[in-house]
């Protein structure tokens, strides 16, 4: 049995915030797992667990593979999504600063481990009810591409390019990263995409023959960038689609009961949308993943989110 070694990191000793690092195997290539950078994201930490569950099973590792399960503590404990100490998204700062906020002291602890690895994987989760994906800058850079690929998730969602993000960041050091999105609701956990994801997981490091035992082929369906939707009417929100779907331009994506119907503005793959809720002019209720040829053009008209009015 492969027992872990533990690092406990000290970023914020006097409210207890520290980082545990279970760390497998001493050799390369060397793998980083982070889960929980937003502090509602309980079904990345639970699978985190079940990874390292399995990883203990094992009678060898031919590598190294460091797991984060809980990357912001403080704001886990509070179920939060920043950290209650500087009010500061721990995915918008990287590469943080050693002698910066709580905060970013966690970022650049994360950022030196994650500058040592030979593949990051960041798990998380969407607040809408969503199709597991990875999000990576997969058309700018083909060492990210090779890693997604790898992972065999069911969809490979094009990232923008926002600086500050940890798969953003590493992916520009020639890391080959990804982020993982997984379906679930704050503070709640989905069991069955937590196994899923951690097969997905597992299998990847079949591939690297990092652990033992035979991997699968599987592939992924490339697309372009998320585009957003929105309600233009108050009231209960019903959808008549589902996350994975591919629509049209024009095709329905649901209806605020006795008000109006809401049409998707795009084309492509739903990937989140939100359940049956009351929602408000303004809010946002599905994500769409354009397609992939079509990329550069929504680049170039992403605009900002409409006002919620009240």
């Amino acid at each position: 049995m492969v027992k872990p070694s533990v690092d406990a990191v000290d970023i914020d000793p006097k409210t207890g915030s520290t980082l545990g690092f279970y760390t497998f195997g001493v050799e390369r290539p060397r793998v980083l797992i982070t889960a929980t950078f937003d502090g509602r994201s309980a079904v990345s930490m639970y699978t985190s667990y079940l990874i390292m569950r399995s990883l203990e099973g094992l009678g060898r590792i031919n590598g190294t593979i460091a797991i984060l399960p809980v990357a912001n503590p403080l704001a886990f404990r509070l179920g939060t999504r920043v950290s209650p100490l500087d009010s500061q998204s721990l995915d918008g700062v990287f590469p943080g600063n050693e002698r910066g906020t709580a905060t970013e002291r966690a970022s650049w602890e994360i950022w030196r481990r994650a500058s040592q690895s030979d593949y990051v994987v960041n798990l998380d989760f969407s607040v809408q009810p969503c199709v597991t994906h990875a999000l990576a800058l997969h058309r700018e850079y083909i060492h990210v591409r090779n890693l997604v690929s790898q992972l065999g998730l069911p969809y490979a969602v094009q990232s923008s390019d926002t600086r500050g993000a940890l798969h953003v960041e590493a992916a520009h050091e020639g890391i080959p990263v990804s982020t993982i999105k997984m379906r679930g609701s704050p503070n709640q956990i989905d069991p069955q995409v937590a196994v899923e994801v951690r097969e997905s997981i597992l299998n990847f490091l079949r591939v690297k023959n990092i652990i033992p035992g035979g991997s699968i082929e599987s592939s992924s369906i490339y697309t372009g960038m998320l585009q957003q939707a929105y309600v233009d009417a108050e009231g209960f929100f019903v959808p008549t689609v589902n996350s994975g779907e591919q629509i049209e331009s024009g095709d329905l994506l649901g209806k605020v009961q006795d008000s109006t119907e809401i049409r998707s503005p795009f084309s492509g793959t739903v990937i989140t949308i939100s359940g049956m809720s009351y929602v408000f002019e303004g809010d946002r209720i599905a994500k769409v993943a354009s397609p992939l040829i079509d990329h550069d053009a929504i680049e170039e008209k992403q605009d900002t989110a409409p006002r919620r009015k009240w």
